[in-house]
């Protein structure tokens, strides 16, 4: 398999995606009928501010190009490939089969499931020269893009200046984090008995197009959580090998989100964990993660 994708035919979202531009860039390429299994193509090159501890590719990106590419399909499916749809992500599963390499690229196909008149239903898998890496399922709201344009426009509108956001007491910087949530923004950590508890502040480019924070990049702060958490609280080291969140209302840039996990069960080889993501106490992602646990001297 090639260690690179020619990139001449695809194309980047347009209008511009602050987060998605800040992790990627991101492409994708339509062929055939929009409605049709493997019509869309997605590409994630890989760098080194995409690695995770291990030298691999973090689970925050994976989840964030597994989100990016639900939304291409459902979202082009629901209007035919003309991209008059908005695709908003209601719900995702994914499934870690292998872990990626930094340097190669991740490649995202799917298949349309269903389209009603609000909602689209898509699964597919993340590949890396073959292998298959990820497996995610996921349900999508569409809107149409006119629309999702001028909400954003009114809230932009209204919105407050940008204030310094402040982090309680008590939070520790996480100093050590890997090359991939550096790159997205400093986060802080409290040991919990049962779990831990993590804030970030929000910046502009943790944003969608749309003008509120982007799903991939929520996703990735949980992603972060759920590692750190297993990590205090077992003493091994872990990496995610399934995620699932359900999304309950958009977060904006303007204050730090915050999320507190528990770890109601964990073994001598997997833990179990949950939490929910907040924002001034409002309700934005509810998640659960399967992770594997190893020896921190392997």
């Amino acid at each position: 398999m090639p260690d690179s994708i020619d990139l001449g035919s695809y194309s980047v979202f347009v209008p511009p995606d602050p987060f998605e531009d800040h992790v990627g860039p991101f492409y994708f390429r339509i062929t055939g009928d929009a409605r049709q299994a493997g019509s869309v193509h997605c590409v994630l090159p890989t760098h080194e501010r995409h690695g995770n501890y291990a030298g691999g590719v973090h689970g925050g990106a994976t989840l964030t190009f597994a989100d990016y590419a639900l939304c291409l399909v459902a979202g082009r499916a629901a209007d035919g490939g003309t991209n008059t749809a908005f695709a908003v992500t209601v719900s995702i599963a994914v499934e870690f089969l292998d872990a990626g390499r930094v340097g190669l690229p991740l490649e995202a196909s799917g298949e349309p499931l269903q389209v009603t008149g609000r909602l689209a239903f898509a699964r597919g898998s993340i590949t890396q020269q073959g292998k298959t890496i990820a497996l995610w399922s996921g349900v999508c709201r569409h809107i149409p893009r006119t629309k999702a344009m001028e909400r954003k426009d009114a809230s932009a509108a209204a919105a407050p200046a940008l204030v310094s956001q402040s982090v309680p007491a008590g939070f520790e910087l996480l100093s050590n984090a890997s090359v991939y949530s550096r790159h997205i923004g400093p986060s802080y950590a409290r040991k919990e008995a049962d779990g831990a508890s993590l804030i970030q502040p929000t910046l502009p480019h943790m944003c969608n197009s749309g003008g509120v924070l982007h799903g991939g990049y929520m996703m990735s702060f949980a992603d972060s959580a759920v590692t750190r958490a297993a990590g205090l609280t077992t003493g091994m080291a872990p990496s995610t090998v399934a995620f699932a969140a359900e999304f309950l209302s958009a977060g904006t840039p303007t204050s730090p989100i915050t999320t507190r996990v528990e770890v109601p069960r964990h073994g001598k080889s997997l833990a179990f964990v949950r939490g929910l993501l907040e924002q001034d106490g409002r309700k934005l992602l509810s998640y659960s993660a399967t992770i594997k646990l190893r020896s921190r001297d392997r």
